[in-house]
């Protein structure tokens, strides 16, 4: 049970930095676009502006999908151990066991 929680969060917590990621450039975008249409002359610094941020915002949802990530499979693991799942060892395979 804990471990599909673990995946069903993963996948909700990735799911919201990519939308919360989204939004934000989005609002970039739409000042951006009214900044150039009131002050027409500075579209270049406006435009210059408008990138460096929206490159900002995918550098904070990258991270934040990659701790998203390590989390989720720390949880996981923690799911799987605490199941008894992770913690039996696999049986040896070798000379003693050819069969295995």
């Amino acid at each position: 049970m804990g471990w599909g929680l673990a995946v069903m969060g993963l996948g909700v917590g990735m799911g919201l930095v990519a939308v919360a990621g989204g939004l934000g450039i989005g609002r970039i975008g739409a000042a951006a676009a009214e900044g150039t249409a009131r002050q027409p002359e500075a579209t270049g610094d406006i435009r210059t502006t408008a990138i460096i941020l929206a490159a900002l915002i995918e550098g904070f949802v990258f991270l934040a999908i990659i701790l998203t990530l390590v989390l989720g499979y720390q949880a996981i693991g923690k799911a799987e151990t605490a199941s008894g799942a992770a913690a039996q060892p696999a049986p040896a395979v070798g000379p003693q066991n050819p069969g295995k």
